[in-house]
């Protein structure tokens, strides 16, 4: 497994519920790049407007991967959604949508669908707006087929979305759009809110999950609060899961305190077959070689 941390594009507005590293695109791959991390997980709202030649020099300045593009902020800074009940708002959030999916592909990324996808709008038939939301995952699945790209669907908690809540419902819904582009992800946090058995769930996951966020139980760093990662790794490694590991979480108490954290604790799970990543120090491999024994 490889690690990654969330950044903001330069059109995502400065914010404390942005879940994402927030500086210019130099100095947050710069940052990344002290603390060991190996890709930069771009987090967008209006997509259109990324330089992505600007993206990809930085990035090769700093030897980072791009594995994903994330489309929270297109619901979290300008309240879009494929469920909209104004047509011309939905048209716009699938049209954002798409546009980061032709970033996706500059890269040979992935991209992410979180709250983008909507859900229930209160006053509205649910059935309704289910099929407004379906029909939208359908237009950008169809959409990112054309182009190359993996879309990941993201089941989220039901404090932050009322629609695909868990992985199960997540699964299900890959299957109901059926499109070989279509796929899933995980978020360590929304499965410990949402899944009656996190651990089982990952399981249930095997074959379908393309990517994984890691976040506490709390929604900060990794290591902040009480989720379980050993026993969270440990199942991604029987799965054969082998991708991408990012930290999406909120920027506290500070970011470089969060991005510093995050990647000091994550960093002695990132072990396949015991064998110990260039990363790590001495005094690491061998806390790490401890846990496995014992796990």
């Amino acid at each position: 497994m490889k690690l990654c941390y969330q950044v903001s594009t330069p059109e995502v507005r400065p914010a404390p519920g942005v879940t994402a590293y927030q500086s210019d695109l130099e100095t947050s791959f710069r940052r990344l790049k002290e603390c060991g991390y190996e890709g930069a997980e771009l987090m967008v709202a209006n997509p259109a407007l990324i330089d992505v030649k600007e993206v990809e020099r930085l990035a090769k300045k700093y030897e980072l991967d791009i594995p994903m593009v994330c489309s929270g902020e297109i619901l979290g800074q300008d309240g879009l959604t494929f469920s909209d009940p104004d047509d011309a708002r939905r048209e716009e959030a699938i049209s954002r949508v798409k546009a980061a999916i032709d970033v996706a592909a500059y890269f040979g990324a992935m991209i992410n669908i979180g709250r983008v996808r909507g859900g229930y709008v209160w006053g509205y038939d649910n059935d309704w707006c289910r099929a407004r939301s379906v029909d939208g995952l359908r237009q950008v699945a169809l959409y990112a087929q054309e182009k190359g790209v993996t879309v990941c669907l993201e089941p989220v908690n039901t404090i932050a979305a009322n629609f695909i809540n868990t992985t199960q419902e997540g699964i299900a819904m890959v299957h109901e759009i059926d499109v070989p582009s279509f796929s899933l992800m995980l978020d360590s946090n929304h499965m410990f809110i949402c899944d009656l058995d996190m651990i089982k769930s990952v399981h249930d996951a095997k074959g379908y999950v393309k990517y994984v966020h890691l976040v506490d139980s709390n929604r900060l760093y990794p290591g902040s609060c009480k989720l379980d990662f050993g026993a969270f790794f440990k199942a991604l490694r029987e799965i054969g899961y082998d991708g991408y590991v990012s930290v999406e979480v909120f920027q506290r108490p500070d970011q470089d305190t969060a991005l510093e954290k995050s990647a000091e604790f994550i960093k002695q799970f990132l072990y396949v077959d015991k064998k110990i990543s260039g990363n790590c120090s001495k005094l690491l491999e061998k806390k790490v070689r401890l846990w496995l024994n014992k796990h």
